[in-house]
């Protein structure tokens, strides 16, 4: 039995970091301020063209309808984005929100990532959103962007690599499609890094399964998410680096996570474990340690849902 579980709302400006050491919506099927699948599988959903031909803001911003908001404290033991390690024991602070908008699934994320070594790695503060559709029976769109803001210069996901330059300021804007008529609700993502020059091209699954029918208590869900995913950057350094030129740069990974979620009327809590891989190496050009390329972490978290 499948849950397709929310996390965040109301935006068509910025979009989700692409995979990092948090289970997100990415690749998750619209839900919220949808209308009923069509019939035929080669049918176009008319639902968003007709919210917007009412001109009614309540109807377009989703006033009255379901929605969801999220504050949580997290920790895991690794944090890691794009399949990268980039810091140590790792709190995250986030707020998240999901509900109607233009006739499909509006989401925004907000976070604030803090490794504990903050003199070895950078904080980041996440603004992400976009826009999710079920564009026919079968096929849901989603589409959407990102800005970072990193207190440190990083390059890639935000490794802080010395002599290498780097950006405070980066984001991604993305293309996702997905289906949940199928048991690993899989879908693809293609994104674009500007600051980076950076092309990505992601595919992966990420099931819900309702756990009350085998351990008889409501409220557990396994909530799992696999990506594998490949990256091209021909500006990895975002500006020149010490020795001339750019730093260019691709690599591969794949990054698995699963968390326990158990929630009790507002009280929403996880414990889970991830693993991530990558073919970049350890070592910059500059020969400076980028990290481990085999990472395992355990993280958890409790919030307020709204």
């Amino acid at each position: 039995m499948l849950k397709n579980y929310s996390l965040a709302l109301i935006s068509i400006l910025i979009f989700a970091t692409i995979s990092q050491a948090r289970i997100t919506s990415l690749g998750e099927p619209a839900k919220f301020g949808i209308a009923p699948d069509p019939q035929a599988w080669d049918e176009i959903n008319p639902h968003t063209w007709d919210v917007f031909t009412t001109f009614d803001s309540e109807e377009i911003f989703g006033v009255n309808q379901d929605r969801e908001t999220i504050i949580t404290t997290e920790f895991y033991s690794t944090g890691v984005m794009e399949g990268r390690k980039v810091g140590d024991i790792t709190a995250v602070a986030s707020l998240t929100d999901r509900g109607a908008f233009f006739g499909g699934d509006g989401y925004l994320d907000l976070y604030y990532f803090a490794p504990v070594d903050a003199s070895k790695y950078a904080q980041q503060i996440v603004m992400f959103g976009g826009w999710k559709y079920n564009l026919t029976k079968h096929l849901h769109i989603d589409l959407g962007g990102n800005l970072v803001y990193s207190t440190k210069r990083t390059v890639g996901p935000g490794m802080v690599v010395e002599g290498m330059g780097g950006e405070t300021f980066r984001g991604d804007v993305y293309v996702s499609l997905s289906t949940n008529k199928f048991y690993a609700d899989p879908f693809v993502l293609i994104a674009y890094d500007p600051t980076f020059d950076a092309s990505k091209f992601i595919a992966g699954f990420n099931p819900i399964m309702d756990l009350s029918p085998w351990i008889k208590i409501d409220g557990f869900t396994l909530e799992m998410q696999c990506i594998a995913g490949y990256v091209r950057a021909q500006r990895f350094s975002g500006r020149e680096i010490s020795t001339g030129g750019y730093w260019r740069n691709s690599y591969a990974f794949i990054q698995t996570e699963a968390n326990l979620v158990y929630r009790f009327k507002h009280l929403r809590t996880f414990i889970g474990i991830g693993w991530a891989i990558h073919n970049d190496g350890e070592v910059a050009p500059n020969g400076e340690s980028m990290g481990n390329d085999n990472n395992v972490w355990v993280g958890g978290g409790i919030g307020w849902v709204f």
